[in-house]
């Protein structure tokens, strides 16, 4: 999909406020750059990187058809409705806070291919969200600076157990809805419901199975064994898997996946300030998947 074309999607599916609901004040407000320890360098506009935000954060990348999302981590220890959620959302249960909103993430993900389903039913019956397999790589600089590379999943445990995730996430898509006082259309995964790991009909992405919402029986903990400390610059990088919209419960791949060295490497090149290496797959599908369900 070339440039142009990607704007005009970009602004067909958001015709939208770019004001108070893109980010919160706290999140718009300037402030003078720091240097942060971990931080990664900006991605390289180009013909085939383009960034959807002013100042970087979140990019896709046409030739790997990856999406590429700047955050930090923000939980290590504690009960999850989220993976992932825009900043100034819900930091107090997820693990990461991403930089750009949700909306955003949608839509870049609408660029490389991927396609939405439907974000789960609980009346009159629960029916499980659906949509393209998304595969989630979180990349980060240890103590000692080097780069690494892990599966999303491994940084969520079933409850206070040490047995990671094993679903993979759907691109449910979320929806939208009419603010009264204005009339203009506000994007509901917005709220915090970027990468969910408790099923919410607000999800942009969203686990297959059954996991309760309820603060009471909240099924998912961060993996305070795995997690990286508070504030370490996160770099997630989201990969469209191939094959149709699944309406089953796809799992996650496995930890000698290709594509976790693959973008390991690509962070390397990046930081050395170095082009990447061509990905030796056209559509920078993912490799070694637990057996497929989709």
């Amino acid at each position: 999909m070339k440039r142009k074309m990607i704007l005009v999607l970009l602004g067909l599916c958001f015709q939208i406020s770019t004001g108070s609901a893109q980010q919160p004040d706290a999140v718009k407000a300037k402030s003078p750059k720091l240097e942060i320890k971990g931080q990664f360098k900006t991605l390289q506009k180009g013909s085939s990187v383009l960034s959807l935000l002013p100042d970087g954060g979140l990019w896709v990348d046409l030739s790997r058809k990856w999406v590429v999302a700047d955050g930090e981590i923000c939980l290590r220890n504690g009960p999850l409705e989220m993976f992932a959620c825009p900043q100034g959302t819900k930091e107090h249960e997820s693990v990461v806070a991403v930089k750009s909103s949700a909306r955003f993430v949608h839509a870049a993900l609408l660029a490389i291919g991927a396609k939405t389903g439907k974000p789960v039913k609980f009346d009159p019956e629960y029916i499980p969200a659906s949509g393209s397999v998304i595969d989630i790589i979180c990349v980060w600089k240890d103590e000692k600076g080097k780069i690494r590379s892990e599966l999303a999943q491994n940084w969520v445990t079933k409850g206070r157990s040490k047995k990671t995730l094993e679903h993979a996430w759907v691109f449910a898509g979320s929806g939208f809805w009419t603010e009264a006082s204005t009339g203009k259309k506000r994007y509901y995964g917005d709220d915090g419901s970027l990468i969910c790991v408790s099923n919410f009909p607000t999800a942009t992405m969203d686990i297959a199975v059954e996991s309760s919402k309820d603060n009471n029986f909240l099924e998912y903990h961060a993996n305070a064994y795995k997690v990286p400390e508070l504030k370490t610059p996160v770099r997630l990088v989201l990969v469209n898997r191939p094959g149709d919209v699944t309406k089953k419960a796809p799992r996650s791949l496995t930890d000698n996946a290709e594509i976790l060295s693959r973008v390991r490497l690509w962070a390397e090149a990046i930081e050395a300030g170095k082009e990447p290496a061509k990905s030796s797959e056209s559509n920078g599908a993912p490799a070694a998947a637990r057996p497929a369900d989709n």
